[in-house]
């Protein structure tokens, strides 16, 4: 043991630092590695966190922002977290701000707070991450919310009979936009300084001020939530629109005239969901299409499925889905072929989607519409499809109806037993970096401050090869 690692394991009896990679005793022919550290600080954010290499000079290893800040996750709607998971069912805490019967927004995690709005109570809350306790609410939202929140640049954006704009640290009001009559769906789309919204037709707003900017020429109403890429906005319209079918549109984020459109087929609550250019997306119908979003040339489709609802989540060569037939599938980005499919036992059914983090799969699924049925959460292994754990609650009439949500070693998700849930047992920070190592045996010790104090380390030791070429 070396003189500096005798010093830290003085000062640090009980670490809650672990060096995720490089791994101990492992032996690597790349001279450029990853390091990947997860803290635990008592749910407190550390002060800095430092690395240090053979004895040499410390190092800052930034923080990797795994925030889940709008329906699955991110502007691209991957459904995919960095985040390490709960590999149990421990509950951390639960809440009592969802519905019992039509309950179908997903919480949003952002700087270690919650967004959560309730259609039955038409109130948005704001919540602690680590211990549910609340930080503030916003009432009288309208009866009309059943998607999730977005949360950037410290404001919350969140529709229902009107498009809302919230100071995300103290929920005062911003803006808003709309009157009586309106009715909007989906998250809004924050994109390059404009909000886009969609009630009956798309809006492009000023995001800082709610000033409508310009409204689409046609009749876009869709169910789902639109995504935004590259200054196209992506639009699915279920229903006939001039007794064609539906249709995936794609829409100049500038003018709001459409760049292209793709008949896929009618699309109900799946969203599209864009990953190295190409749109992810499931019909009615049971296909699941993989579409170009630069030209909306269907690249191809997979139509072996029943009825899908959720969007799919996207990890690596992998999309994750559920119809509403009872069935999780994981298939190959290249080809839509099946990789693993799980199914949910005899009379439940999946609405919310899949959401991803540290080699799980999770959503929640119900017995249809049946009083006093069973609700159960499912994680599932995203390899092979075997479930690693699962819970059970009260699922009302509607079960679980939003999606997942996964940050900072916590998974939240939204039933209707009245219940707001958090899996998991503290918050855990993530910590990224990217170093260059010479060639021979290496020790690393990784360090973590809280007040100006060290409260945590961990040390490992490699060895680096000069790679053969």
């Amino acid at each position: 043991m070396s003189c500096v690692t005798l010093l830290v394991a003085l000062l640090i009896s009980n670490t809650s630092l672990t060096i995720i990679h490089p791994e101990n005793g492992e032996t690597y022919s790349d001279d450029r590695l990853d390091i990947r550290v997860i803290v635990e600080n008592e749910n407190e954010l550390p002060d800095s966190v430092h690395y240090s290499l053979n004895g040499q000079s410390v190092v800052d290893i930034p923080r990797l922002n795994t925030d889940w800040y709008t329906y699955m996750a991110n502007d691209n709607r991957t459904g995919y977290s960095e985040s390490p998971a709960p590999h149990d069912n421990t509950i951390l805490w639960t809440a009592p701000i969802s519905g019992t019967y039509h309950e179908f927004v997903s919480p949003v995690i952002v700087n270690s707070r919650v967004y959560f709005a309730s259609e039955e109570d038409e109130i948005a809350y704001c919540l602690s991450a680590a211990t549910g306790e609340e930080i503030w609410r916003f009432e009288n939202i309208g009866d009309e919310i059943d998607d999730a929140m977005h949360v950037k640049d410290n404001m919350v954006y969140l529709a229902s009979d009107s498009i809302w704009c919230l100071d995300a640290l103290t929920g005062a009001k911003i803006w808003s936009f709309g009157d009586s009559f309106s009715r909007f769906s989906g998250p809004p789309v924050p994109h390059n300084g404009r909000l886009f919204v969609d009630g009956n037709f798309v809006y492009s707003l000023d995001a800082a001020t709610g000033d409508e900017i310009w409204k689409s020429s046609d009749t876009l109403l869709s169910v789902s939530s639109m995504t935004a890429w590259n200054g196209l906005l992506f639009v699915s319209v279920p229903v006939p629109r001039r007794w064609n079918e539906g249709s995936l549109y794609a829409l100049d984020t500038s003018t709001g005239e459409i760049v292209w459109a793709n008949k896929c087929g009618n699309i109900w609550d799946s969203s599209p969901v864009v990953a190295d250019g190409t749109i992810y997306i499931g019909t009615m119908t049971g296909s699941l299409f993989a579409i170009d979003a630069a030209t909306g040339t269907t690249v191809w489709e997979s139509s072996q499925f029943t009825y899908i609802e959720s969007t799919p989540a996207i990890h690596e060569g992998s999309i994750l889905f559920g119809n509403l037939e009872r069935s999780i599938y994981s298939v190959d980005r290249s080809n839509g072929d099946i990789q693993w499919e799980y199914e949910i036992p005899t009379g439940d059914y999946l609405h919310g989607s899949p959401g991803v983090a540290d080699g799980l799969v999770f959503w929640g699924d119900c017995q249809r519409m049946t009083v006093d049925s069973i609700a159960t959460i499912h994680a599932v292994d995203i390899r092979s499809g075997t479930e690693v754990w699962s819970y059970d609650t009260c699922g009302g009439f509607n079960g679980i109806q939003s999606s997942p949500a996964i940050t900072d070693g916590v998974m939240y998700i939204a039933a209707t037993d009245g219940n707001l849930y958090a899996f998991g047992t503290g918050l855990k920070y993530s910590y990224h970096d990217n170093i260059f190592v010479n060639a021979g045996t290496r020790e690393l010790i990784v360090t973590a401050y809280y007040e100006g104090s060290a409260f945590a380390a961990d040390t490992i030791r490699f060895k680096v090869i000069e790679p053969s070429y």
